[in-house]
Parts: C-alpha cells; sequence; structure tokens
C-alpha cells in the first residue's frame, strides 16, 4: 500500500468514545484496539505502519491503515478474494478517547471490550456526561425510543420519531414508558448542523468530512467538550424513562413477578420460554422485608406450600442488571433450585419498588409517574369463590367441563356474570344468568369468555379475561404485575372486536378443537349454536363492545386508601394507557376487582 498520509483521510464522522480509567495507569489505547482488530478478524488481515501525532498541547492522534482479503459473500466453489482497505484512528483528549474505524461493525465489537479483557482501563463516557453535554431537550430533530413495558400488545416495543422539537410531541402518559436510546439533536455550537448519540453505545456521528482538517476539529471539538465539562443529567427528555448506572437510591421492592411465557419470543432462547412455562402454573413468591432496601426477599411457594425463601441483590455494570444470591433457606430444595434459575436471566423478571424504579429488561429504571388517576373500577362481591383459583381442576390440567361446579374464577363467571348494565357503576352480578356464554380457553384465545346478550336495543359483546388474585391474603397490597400480564392479554386481539374477525375466528377456532363449552341463560347448549347467532348479528353498529378485566387481587379498601403511594401511581398509569388503546378500537374497557 502507498505511504497514507492523515491528510488523505477523509471520512463520515462516527466515532465511539471512551475515557481512560486514571486509577489503573497509563494505557496504549492504540495499539491495543490494534490488537483486539487483528485477533477478532476472521479474514487475512495486515497492517501497514501505524503513525502518532500530537494536535496542540492536549491532544494526540493515532492512525493505522490495513488491507483485508476475504471471499466475496454472493460467491461459492470458486477461490477469488476481495482486497478492502480500511483505517482506524484514534484521538486522545485529557484522557477522553474517539476512535474512528472505516471497517462496518467494528464500533460495537470493540465497545463490547470495554472495562474488560485489553482494554479494562478504558471506559465508556458515563451516558449522564454524553446526555448533559450533547442533548438539549428542544433541539432534538429526531428521536429513538425503546419500550420498558416489556412484551406488550398495546404498545411498540420501539419507535422513532421526528421533526422539529421533536420532544414537544411526547406524550406524558402514554411515552414515559420509552426510554431514549438515540437521538439526533442541535450539533455543538453549530444550529445550523446535527448530531447523532448514541449513548448506550459510546457513540456519536454527525455525517460526511469534506477533508481531514474537517474531521479532526470536529472530533476534537467533542472530547475537549467532555475533557473540561462537570455537567451530569440522566434525564434529558423530562417525560421519558432513564436508565440508573448503580443501585443507589433502589428501594423497598413491592411487586415481583415473571414476564408472562405467551409474550417471550422462542427466537430469545426456547429454555427460557420452557422455564416461564414451568413455574407459571406451580410456582409462586411473596416478597419479605429486608435490613438493606434494595434487596429483593422472596418466599417461594410449590403448589401453595412453600419450598424455601432466598434473598438477591440486583447489581449493576454498564447498566446491566446481574443477581446476586445473597443466602438461601431450603425446605424443598429441588424445588427451590427449580425456582432459583430465573436469576440467571434478569430480562425475564419484573420487579417495582417504592422508590418510583422499575426492574424491567434486564435494566433498572427510574420513571417519574404522571399523576393521572383511573376511578373506574368495578368492585365486585366474590362470595365463598377462591381468588386465587382461576379454572376448575389443578392449574397444569384444567378440567373446562367442570366450569360451574367448583369454586373458582371460570365458576363464578358462568354462575354470575351479569351483561345487562349501561353503566358501569350499576354493574351487578346474577343468580339467574342471561345470554349466552362462550368459553374460548386455551392457546390463540380471544378471550376467557365470549359473553353476548341483548340490552337496550344493541347486542353486547364482552370479551372477559380472567386472572387468578396472586394472594387471597387481606393484607395483600398492590400489584402491578398481577395486572401487567392480563391488561396485555385483554388488549392483544383488539381487531377481533370487529364482528366479522370475532366471528371468523372463533368458528376456525371451534372446528380445530375437541369441545368448546357453551350456555346461553345459564343452561349447556352446543358451541356452534353460539357461532350461529354471532353471524345472524347485522351490522356493527348494533353493537357495543366490552374488554373486561377480571382480577380480584384489588381490594378497594387497598386501592382507594393509597392515595400518595408509587404503587398505586404505577398501576394507574398501566390502567389508563391500556383504557386509552382499548377505547382507540371503538370498545369499552372494564377492570372488576374484589369489594372488601
Amino acid at each position: 500500500m502507498y505511504e497514507l498520509e492523515k491528510e488523505n483521510i477523509a471520512p463520515y464522522l462516527s466515532i465511539l468514545m471512551g475515557v481512560k480509567d486514571t486509577n489503573n495507569g497509563p494505557c496504549d489505547v492504540h495499539e491495543r484496539v490494534k490488537k483486539l482488530l487483528e485477533d477478532s478478524s476472521e479474514n487475512e488481515i495486515s497492517f501497514y505502519e501505524s503513525k502518532s501525532e500530537r494536535i496542540g498541547e492536549v491532544a494526540e492522534v493515532s492512525f493505522t491503515p490495513y488491507r483485508i482479503m476475504k471471499a466475496p459473500s454472493w460467491l461459492s466453489g470458486y477461490e477469488v478474494m476481495d482486497v478492502e482497505h480500511h483505517v482506524f484512528v484514534t484521538f486522545n483528549v485529557n484522557g477522553y478517547i474517539g476512535i474512528y474505524f472505516s471497517e462496518k461493525g467494528k464500533k460495537d465489537e470493540i465497545r463490547e471490550n470495554f472495562a474488560k479483557n485489553s482494554l479494562k482501563d478504558l471506559c465508556p463516557v458515563p451516558i449522564d456526561e454524553l446526555n448533559s453535554n450533547f442533548i438539549n431537550e428542544d433541539k432534538i430533530k429526531m428521536l429513538w425510543l425503546s419500550g420498558i413495558h416489556g412484551k406488550s400488545n398495546f404498545k411498540a416495543d420501539s419507535k422513532v420519531l421526528g421533526g422539529e422539537s421533536v420532544a414537544d410531541t411526547l406524550d406524558p402518559l402514554i411515552d414515559q414508558s420509552y426510554m431514549m436510546s438515540a437521538v439526533r439533536t442541535e450539533a455543538v455550537n453549530n444550529s445550523k448542523s446535527s448530531i447523532g448519540i448514541n449513548p448506550f453505545k459510546s457513540s456519536i456521528w454527525r455525517g460526511p468530512c469534506k477533508d481531514w482538517k474537517t474531521f479532526e476539529n470536529r472530533v476534537i471539538q467533542i472530547l475537549d467538550l467532555l475533557a473540561n465539562s462537570i455537567k451530569k443529567k440522566a434525564d434529558p427528555i423530562s417525560i421519558l424513562s432513564y436508565p440508573i448506572p448503580n443501585c443507589s437510591g433502589l428501594a423497598d421492592p413491592y411487586d415481583f413477578s415473571l414476564i408472562d411465557y405467551e409474550f417471550y419470543p422462542e427466537e430469545d432462547g426456547q429454555h427460557r420460554k420452557e422455564l416461564l412455562k414451568k413455574l407459571y402454573y406451580d410456582f409462586s413468591v411473596e416478597l419479605q422485608g429486608t435490613f438493606i432496601k434494595s434487596d429483593i426477599a422472596l418466599d417461594v411457594f410449590y403448589q401453595g406450600g412453600k419450598v424455601g425463601s432466598i434473598v438477591v441483590e440486583p447489581q449493576i455494570n454498564d447498566y446491566q442488571v446481574t443477581f446476586k444470591i445473597k443466602s438461601e433457606i431450603a425446605i424443598k430444595k429441588t424445588y427451590l433450585d427449580t425456582y432459583k434459575k430465573i436469576f440467571k436471566y434478569p430480562e425475564i423478571i419484573k420487579c417495582w419498588f417504592d422508590s418510583g424504579h422499575a426492574l424491567v429488561n434486564g435494566m433498572v429504571f427510574k420513571t417519574g409517574y404522571q399523576d393521572v388517576k383511573f376511578d373506574r373500577f368495578i368492585w365486585a362481591d366474590f362470595e365463598n369463590y377462591d381468588l386465587k383459583i382461576e379454572k376448575p381442576g389443578v392449574p397444569t390440567k384444567p378440567d373446562l367441563h367442570d366450569i360451574g361446579n367448583q369454586k373458582s374464577l371460570f365458576c363464578w363467571v358462568k354462575n354470575r356474570w351479569n351483561g345487562d348494565w349501561s353503566d358501569y357503576k350499576k354493574f351487578n352480578t346474577t343468580e339467574k344468568p342471561k345470554g349466552w356464554l362462550y368459553c374460548d380457553d386455551g392457546a390463540g384465545e380471544k378471550a376467557d369468555f365470549i359473553h353476548l346478550t341483548e340490552f337496550e336495543g344493541f347486542n353486547v359483546i364482552s370479551l372477559i379475561h380472567v386472572k387468578a388474585a396472586k394472594s387471597n391474603s387481606d393484607k395483600r397490597r398492590i400489584s402491578v404485575g398481577a395486572h401487567d400480564i392480563v391488561l396485555n392479554q385483554g388488549v392483544k386481539n383488539l381487531r377481533y372486536c370487529m364482528r366479522k374477525n370475532l366471528t371468523t375466528d372463533l368458528r376456525e377456532r371451534f372446528e380445530n378443537s375437541t369441545s368448546k363449552q357453551c350456555w346461553k341463560d345459564g343452561k349447556p347448549v352446543k358451541a356452534e349454536d353460539f357461532l350461529n347467532e354471532l353471524d345472524k348479528i347485522s351490522g356493527s353498529s348494533t353493537c357495543r363492545f366490552r374488554v373486561v378485566i377480571v382480577q380480584p387481587h384489588t381490594k378497594k379498601t387497598v386501592y382507594t386508601g393509597a392515595t400518595s403511594s408509587n404503587s398505586k401511581r404505577q398501576l394507574d398509569v398501566l390502567l389508563v394507557s391500556a383504557e386509552s388503546a382499548i377505547r382507540a378500537s371503538g370498545a369499552e374497557f372494564h377492570i372488576i376487582g374484589v369489594d372488601s
């Protein structure tokens, strides 16, 4: 390769940034990056001479051109090699490092080695430093958001917003369950151009540079700003949630749950999905108090019997959560060991704290929950039905043919459901059910039950989702987790609130099932008769659709008495968000708690 001078380099400005750990002494970042490139390359790689120069009194630049030989991705059976020429450049300004790679994918690859391996002395630039120095909430032009609500059917996992002062378009209620993953905003001291930042990848990009001098000046400006600033800001966009880098301030866990296995994609790990399914029916936990407020102490139960207890300490490294098991007491070791496996997979755990934090997706977030109030609970008397039993039979093998004959919540719906009301405040149960009740329980269900009745000139269709309480103790607290799962189930098939879609899909499911339970006015009838009755309905204008959540974990006295707690605030946000999504589809939303 010909002799390369820095003046020959005119790249697209996209740099990886780090800061030297001064406690570990000096390190030659450039040579260590070169060694990592050599060791990690899957192709034949040849380096040319490295060069270094001082820039003024505080800056230094080094660059190394190299060549790789690799087979064309589109060619098979021929020994032909492509030749690619690349360069990587490192800048050092008072210990702040900027690294440019012309080869695609190398920024993320090298970033993974920060603070470990051969780059143990190079740390990512703290996110709060990047936020405070480069992000002006009023000047944001593009915004990339990632959801912290977990897998959800009424909120996108991620979204991208664009426009002038785009932060002004955020919804204070809906968008508070998102975090900023990347942003494009006004460039440093230059309102005519913009700069892109991904704080989690320690990356800044700006665009093509016409020559080396432009590239050098812009990189030095970025690093110099960081080296001379003491500003730090964790939440650059006030509405959004933001991750915390350590457990400082994390206190008083009040709700602990696992994500619903039905929402866990198999491509993310079949073993984890199977573990979630195994734990879903047989295991439950209760939070206990601890001396250290950030610790999570759990009593673990298998089929209602206590099998042990465990105390874990959340630990945060580079914003990712791991768990350290501090102590455990086994009553039945095999079962406790089975449940303990969840702490290997932080991404399947959800935990809410009275300090206003939420542990979701393997990170801990602080959210300024808005003071919104949900005031539309229906409070029902569940009589002597068992709030912890969802279906007749055993949890792993329910007996749907026995619906109505036991004291499960499914039996309560069959024996007591009344759809003849227009105002939720006038809801009441009945001992003489009217209308059609169809049980659609099973994989791919539209709801646990679908109820059809004629009332005030409308065909009232209720999609009823039933979830057992996490506890039937009189001392049970508000649980965001208990509602989180069932609300997702209630929203996921909203498009079936359109009668034609609902009927078509139910008929397909009926034809592929061995049997479906159905009743009219409380008496058993053929399920096909109900489907035929749906087919007779003419036009959606004659229908009123309801999405009904039965979740008796929530007690009226506890909910109405928790006027200013973070737990109630978090639950209200979840309920109002679900209600907004459901009403947008043209359906009503109702949630039923226990009147006690």
